[in-house]
């Protein structure tokens, strides 16, 4: 059994559906449809999209091209730079054998993982807040 449809994909078949009877012949579909079904990209897949719009899979990713474009040309994320003095520790370290590993991943996957010597835990959380800054 198919469960319903959310209501904005329903809407959406709702507005397709009358605009598809209130056509004598074949026509083109408005650009606007296409618009809002690329607008519900984010909540829900392309083929549930078409499946429940009967919009092609094809003609909907013409449409959303420009945008994925778009974004594929921005510039790259700038470069981290760390001075040495930043990695070092200021103060004298608990242990002589006591080590530090820090692991940095942020959402947009870009990671960093540094193996210091014992360092201070303020100076660890600026280096943390630098890095997830940038």
């Amino acid at each position: 059994m198919d469960s319903p449809a959310p209501v904005d994909l329903s809407d959406l078949t709702a507005q397709l559906d009358a605009w598809r009877h209130s056509q004598r012949k074949r026509a083109p579909i408005p650009a606007h449809f296409y618009t809002a079904a690329i607008a519900l990209l984010d909540r829900y897949s392309v083929s549930a999209i078409c499946r429940e719009t009967r919009l092609r899979p094809a003609t909907l990713r013409k449409y959303a091209a420009p945008q994925h474009t778009a974004a594929s040309t921005a510039p790259p994320p700038s470069f981290l730079q760390l001075a040495a003095a930043d990695l070092v520790a200021r103060h004298p370290a608990p242990a002589a054998d006591s080590h530090a590993r820090l692991l940095f991943e942020r959402a947009d996957g870009s990671r960093l993982t540094l193996h210091l010597p014992a360092a201070d835990p303020a100076q660890l959380q600026s280096l943390c807040a630098t890095f997830l800054r940038s």
